[in-house]
């Protein structure tokens, strides 16, 4: 039995190894999603966009039916609008996941629960946010509100 299991420890150990040094190389995904919750709280478009990635560009897509890769500064005007149409409740990290690949990829999920100005019913929506890691920082390279 002792020699069925050495090959299985060592098999999951170097499974594991990879996720380990890549965790030694990068800041947690889990701050980089929390720091955006709150700019997403604060309605800090700015804030947001200024993690773009080095090209500039984020795919984005607020449940409109319009999605695509689009300057940072598009990104920070469509969020201006969204946050001028709506008030935020509350907005808080729900899940995070290290993707791996190369660049290193992941993703957070914000539960966001707003409502339209002047209304007194909120309605809470999933807010998807992919990240890569460029230059020794977690960067923001997609936004979906899922309605």
């Amino acid at each position: 039995m002792r020699n069925r299991l050495l090959p299985i420890l060592l098999c999951t150990l170097a499974l594991l190894a990879p996720r380990a040094l890549v965790a030694q190389r990068t800041a947690p995904l889990e701050g980089f999603v929390a720091s955006v919750a709150r700019m997403w709280a604060a309605g800090d478009a700015g804030g947001i966009t200024g993690l773009a990635p080095a090209d500039g560009r984020i795919v984005l897509d607020l449940g409109n039916g319009q999605a695509g890769a689009v300057e940072a500064r598009h990104v920070a005007a469509a969020l201006r609008e969204l946050f001028r149409d709506r008030s935020t409740v509350s907005v808080r990290p729900t899940q995070v996941t290290i993707a791996g690949g190369q660049p290193l990829s992941g993703f957070g999920e914000l539960s966001w629960t707003s409502r339209p100005r002047g209304v007194s019913d909120s309605e809470t929506q999933s807010v998807y946010v992919g990240a890569v890691w460029e230059g020794g920082a977690w960067r923001v390279r997609e936004l979906r509100v899922l309605r």
